[in-house]
Parts: C-alpha cells; structure tokens; sequence
C-alpha cells in the first residue's frame, strides 16, 4: 500500500503512471541526497568536537604557561629584592660606596677615550 502511494507521486499529468526505472531512479538519487547530507552533518559534528578537544589542550596549556609566569616573576621578585642583595654582598666582603665616590661610564665616552 505504502509503495503504491509513493509509486502516485510519479504520475504524469495524463493519468499514466511513470516507468519504474524513473521511480527508481528517483527513489536512489533522494537516498543518495538524504546520505550525503547525513555525512556532511556528522563531517561538521566530527569537526566542532575536535576543535573543542584542541580549545581545551590550548586552554590547559595557556593556564600552564600564566603559572609558570607567574612563578618566574615571583622568582624575579625575591632574587632582586635590594635587601637580599646587600646581605650577600656582605657576605661577601663587599662594603657601600660613598656617593660622591660613584661613577657612571657611557659605553659611547669609553669607546672615544
């Protein structure tokens, strides 16, 4: 019953049905469209999860990255502090300069001497 319905669809204008080659010409070249469609929406659904997988391994190592800076910067920090400088320059045996005993030497005015 449900074939000849569809079989209906084909019908000419003058009440003569259409040949069953063209019907199943028809009913292959629907099955082929409806297949490929199906394809490039599972192609486009393949590809929205990949690119979340790689969003998420690019995030993770963006966070990796903004830590070890942040952990670099805290090094930086402690190692520059002026007080553990002094300390280890004593240690040392280093000593402070006066002011006045302070001189400061461009690059540019050695070179010329």
């Amino acid at each position: 019953m449900q074939a000849a319905s569809v079989y209906r669809l084909f019908r000419r204008a003058d009440g003569s049905a259409a040949s069953v080659r063209i019907v199943v010409i028809a009913m292959i070249a629907i099955a082929a469209a409806l297949t490929a469609v199906g394809v490039v929406r599972v192609t486009h659904q393949h590809e929205v999860l990949r690119l979340g997988f790689e969003l998420s391994r690019k995030s993770d190592h963006v966070r990796q990255l903004k830590e070890a800076r942040r952990q670099l910067e805290l090094e930086h920090a402690t190692l520059t502090a002026p007080d553990r400088i002094r300390r280890l320059a004593t240690q040392l045996g280093m000593q402070p300069v006066a002011p006045d005993r302070i001189r400061i030497a461009h690059p540019n005015q050695t070179a010329q001497r």
